[in-house]
């Protein structure tokens, strides 16, 4: 591929890395109404439709890694020391877009990580209730009382 090709490809592979994002933020949500829910049947298709978008983010990043590292050959550089700031840099007025790209991934990217914060605070307090609560019905001392007590299990399996 030319120059112009492959930073037209990875423009089209940082539009689709950005919705894949999106998408991230969506599945945060569903995943917080199925835990507010407590439906295990919602729960159970939210980490499902999770794991699919685990596959495909991870595709679109491996394409655009084999993309920088393209760039990184035509520019005759280690393609692990390309960022894609440097690649916006090298590529010039060509790369005008990227930079626009780039700075909106970035934007993308640190919501998702908000978003999975509050998740994974939300999971920790759910968490540490049925712990108390487990606490209080058998009349433990402490946690480790509780565990040693056995594990509950989902009567529904």
């Amino acid at each position: 591929m030319n120059l112009q090709s492959t930073i037209n490809h990875l423009e089209a592979c940082l539009v689709e890395e950005i919705q894949k994002q999106q998408d991230n933020v969506a599945w945060v949500d569903s995943m917080e109404a199925a835990i507010a829910k407590n439906a295990s049947v919602d729960f159970e298709q939210v980490v499902t439709q999770g794991s699919e978008l685990c596959k495909a983010s991870d595709q679109v990043a491996r394409r655009r890694k084999q993309l920088v590292a393209e760039l990184a050959a035509h520019w005759k550089v280690p393609a692990t020391a390309l960022t894609l700031g440097g690649v916006v840099r090298r590529a010039g007025n060509t790369g005008t877009r990227l930079g626009v790209l780039r700075a909106e991934l970035r934007s993308s990217v640190a919501k998702v990580i908000k978003r999975q914060r509050r998740l994974a605070a939300l999971i920790g307090l759910h968490q540490r209730i049925n712990a108390d609560v487990m606490q209080i019905m058998l009349g433990c001392e402490s946690q480790d009382q509780v565990r040693q007590g056995g594990s509950l299990v989902n009567a529904e399996a």
